[in-house]
């Protein structure tokens, strides 16, 4: 008797999104030079073509999205901050979910986030050849954001 193995798809994502490692449907928008958002904007930004900001709860995630940025981007784009989807109030860190955020975790740069600031929203950012989230004030602005679907 022979047994059919289950067959494995790869993931199909709706454009623009793109799959990641099969895994997670992600799209990387960059509007250098024309508008720089605020993470709220850069939220409504991907609410507007059905997705969010990225949650990045995983180590695996955020080498797999590492290894798209260092493919998909060239030249100073590759060092650009881009928002992702987690927020902090006073000290209390959650996902665009809801799901609270890991505060010890390897994904945070050393001595982040900053607890101290009042409302702030989390970036990533490019540490030498690591990318690491970084919390930063909620009125700064930056041209690039990542969004989940």
């Amino acid at each position: 008797m022979v047994a059919a193995l289950p067959t494995i798809q790869a993931l199909t994502c709706a454009a623009p999104f793109k799959a990641l490692d099969d895994k997670w449907c992600v799209v990387v928008n960059i509007s250098v030079p024309d508008v720089a958002h605020p993470w709220l904007g850069a939220r409504s930004a991907c609410q507007s073509i059905k997705g969010d900001l990225i949650i990045l709860d995983k180590h695996e995630k955020l080498r797999a999205l590492t290894a798209h940025l260092d493919t998909e981007l060239t030249g100073e784009r590759l060092t650009y901050s881009l928002w992702v989807g987690g927020r902090g109030y006073s000290g209390v860190w959650w996902w665009v979910d809801g799901r609270p955020m890991n505060l010890v975790s390897h994904l945070w740069i050393p001595e982040q986030p900053n607890i101290k600031q009042g409302l702030s929203s989390t970036m990533l950012i490019k540490s030498g050849k690591r990318r690491h989230m970084v919390s930063v004030s909620n009125e700064q602005i930056t041209p690039g954001y990542i969004c989940e679907k």
